[in-house]
């Protein structure tokens, strides 16, 4: 089970401090820590370096999730956009420097119920994924796209099918969908994403706050959501997005007892 479950590196106050507890229990590591975005004195090169050093011990699988603090890439805002762009292909070096096989974004979908401004974001989006999914291929990276603010599964789903790349795949956060879908179920949206549900985030919630709490500690049933898994024939890669040690570990045995998943 261990070989495709991860643990975000906002588990400890360090990548390093993570990285070690990821080691102890024999999984992988999402970095989510991009110290960049942060600080305008760091270069992109400065950044890698400083990621690099803080993973120079960790020997087990890295994935990266991408910088999204305020990033929209389908923004229409030609001065948001170009930064949101910028920060992808930053994402997209840092991530190669790292030699994450899979590198996750956001949508930047904010959930507007306006037609003219939906239209306009899928247009923007899939004209700048057609280009910027070139740049995995030609790596043999990953990239996946996160639902956030999605309120049903074919939001993400159209997007990715239409950019019509097998370098492009979906990531489900279960706990998103707890909190901003609430009136779906986790299980319809691991059906619907079928072959395209690559990776996913599991934490849970009591559908107020983004808890990313332990999974039991919540509304989200983790049985039902493995049952579902492992019936379809899924098997994406798990990230266990909680940020309290105690969380991870009882989350694990949780796994232990509940979930088969396949090599």
């Amino acid at each position: 089970m261990k070989e495709r479950i991860l643990i975000s590196s906002s588990a400890k106050d360090t990548i390093r401090k993570s990285g070690k507890l990821a080691q102890e229990l024999g999984l992988g590591m999402e970095i989510s820590r991009v110290p960049l975005y942060k600080n305008e004195k760091l270069t992109l090169e400065q950044t890698i370096e400083i990621l690099k050093d803080e993973t120079k011990d960790f020997n087990n699988r890295i994935t990266l999730h991408g910088m999204f603090s305020d990033v929209n890439i389908a923004s229409q805002d030609c001065k948001l956009r170009e930064m949101s762009v910028k920060r992808c292909y930053e994402s997209f070096e840092i991530g190669k420097a790292l030699k994450a096989d899979t590198i996750l974004f956001h949508s930047g979908n904010k959930g507007t119920k306006h037609y003219g401004s939906i239209k306009t974001f899928k247009a923007n989006f899939i004209s700048f994924y057609k280009e910027f999914i070139k740049e995995f291929e030609r790596n043999g990276i990953t990239a996946v796209i996160e639902n956030v603010f999605e309120s049903e599964p074919e939001f993400c789903i159209e997007l990715i099918e239409k950019v019509n790349s097998p370098n492009l795949k979906l990531a489900l956060d279960a706990g998103h969908v707890n909190l901003y879908a609430p009136k779906t179920n986790v299980c319809d949206w691991i059906k619907e994403y079928g072959k395209n549900l690559y990776h996913m985030h599991i934490h849970n919630n009591y559908q107020k706050n983004d808890d990313h709490s332990n999974l039991e500690n919540g509304t989200l049933n983790y049985k039902e959501i493995f049952k579902t898994l492992n019936e379809n024939n899924q098997n994406p890669t798990i990230v266990l997005e909680m940020f309290e040690e105690s969380d991870i570990r009882k989350s694990i045995k949780y796994m232990e007892e509940n979930y088969k998943q396949r090599n």
